[in-house]
């Protein structure tokens, strides 16, 4: 069926649906689509509230029209690496969600040699692992190393979970330079870091597909910012290796040069890098090499991002954006293709926000898409409006973001997470928790 076939389906099954109903929100000509799923957020919770929080992030989840996130096991304290903190983390989510969420298990080398620990974890609600193959700069949660992955991956296999990887094999790399010049940070974080990382896990899936895999099990590189490896790591899937790739809105609203000196704002990792990188990424979302996007929604204390003492090298690498992820993704997908199929494009943000993300989860039977059987997750949205990035309007903890008063375009109208909704631009923030804990 062709997509304007679909897109007329669609409105005439509304059309039905709207004649059945007794209750109508009308939002006149706005797009509807299905609720974003990110499966890149640390919530920072338990132990760094001041840092975030459940009820904030949710809260930013459901203003920003994100009916479904995946919490990473960190940035929160304890890390969520064994089944005591899992289920501490758990008893938090039901209690203070306002949208869906699921939890990652961290996979490190205390537990990546126990089967049975991580048997237990996924049998316990965990959604699947990530690991860091860089330090991590938190307590609790080391970097793996290729004998780690090694020894988890048998048991990932049986058990058809994700494998979340963020993939850079640092080296020594010399910090010479102003601190307060993005391009001396950038410098200790060269590409090389993540063709090393890539190229491992590669290996790693070709050495050991032999192994007795259940379906779901994926290997997912998150915020993937090197896009010279997307030819290799094409290759790779041709091959059939289970393997897929994640990028972020970040790496496709800015560029190297539209970070000012001092802006500690805009400092990750992996970095943002030049333009042509850039382009290169925003080409591999099209051709389909990377499946999805994941805002890394990592906040800290406005005080950590060092904005009054500009220091790149000291400051918190980690970029808070969860509620601006819709608008930053589709103005840079404006600009980078600003000749496209408004329709077009807009099939193409559910694929990457929405359907692709509940497929890889492991969620795609009930999660991403508008279509019977299917949860009620869906977000309304007027693409031509701007959204309101003021400070004023902000859900996060800590009002030190990189997309405040920027223009964004696409305003999310409401939100509905399984038929309530949560977020209405006209009445605000349902006071109610609408969410729940998801499984897999």
């Amino acid at each position: 069926m062709q997509q304007t076939d679909r897109m007329q389906a669609l409105k005439q099954e509304a059309a039905a649906l709207h004649r059945e109903l007794n209750k109508v929100y009308d939002y006149g000509d706005a797009v509807l689509s299905p609720g974003l799923v990110d499966l890149h957020v640390h919530m920072d919770e338990p132990g760094r509230e001041h840092w975030e929080g459940i009820t904030a992030a949710t809260s930013a989840a459901a203003v920003g029209g994100v009916t479904t996130l995946f919490e990473m096991p960190l940035n929160s304290n304890p890390p969520t690496t064994d089944l005591t903190s899992l289920k501490a983390k758990q008893a938090l989510m039901k209690r203070k969600a306002k949208v869906g969420v699921a939890l990652w298990a961290g996979l490190i080398p205390e537990n990546a040699h126990d089967p049975a620990l991580l048997q237990s974890l996924v049998e316990q609600g965990a959604a699947g692992f990530k690991s860091f193959m860089s330090p991590a700069g938190i307590s609790g949660f080391s970097n793996v190393n290729r004998t780690d992955i090694e020894a988890a991956l048998p048991v990932l296999k049986r058990n058809g979970v994700p494998y979340l990887v963020h993939a850079e094999l640092p080296e020594d790399s010399q910090s010479e330079g102003d601190p307060r010049k993005y391009q001396t940070y950038l410098a200790t974080r060269p590409k090389a870091f993540e063709a090393k990382a890539v190229r491992m896990l590669i290996e790693l899936l070709r050495v050991t597909k032999h192994q007795p895999m259940k379906p779901g099990f994926v290997l997912l590189i998150v915020h993937l910012a090197n896009a010279d490896l997307l030819k290799e790591i094409r290759q790779a899937q041709e091959e059939g290796l289970p393997i897929r790739v994640e990028t972020a809105p970040h790496y496709l609203a800015f560029t190297d040069t539209d970070i000012s000196d001092g802006n500690c704002l805009l400092k990750c990792m992996p970095p943002i890098r030049d333009r042509a990188n850039q382009q290169g990424l925003f080409q591999g979302l099209k051709d389909g090499i990377i499946s999805t996007l994941g805002s890394d929604h990592s906040p800290s204390p406005c005080q950590d991002k060092l904005m009054a003492e500009g220091d790149f090298l000291k400051a918190w690498g980690g970029i808070s954006g969860l509620q601006y992820v819709l608008p930053a993704t589709w103005t840079a997908m404006r600009k980078l293709d600003p000749h496209a199929q408004e329709e077009l494009s807009l099939l193409q943000l559910s694929r990457w926000w929405s359907t692709n993300p509940s497929q890889i989860a492991g969620m795609g039977p009930r999660k991403g898409q508008i279509a019977k059987g299917f949860d009620a997750d869906l977000v309304v949205w007027d693409p031509a409006a701007l959204a309101d990035t003021a400070v004023s309007s902000m859900q996060h903890k800590n009002p030190c973001c990189p997309y405040t008063d920027l223009h964004l375009y696409g305003k999310v109208l409401a939100t509905v997470v399984e038929g309530q909704v949560v977020y209405d631009s006209r009445q605000g923030l349902s006071k109610n928790t609408c969410g729940r804990l998801l499984y897999r």
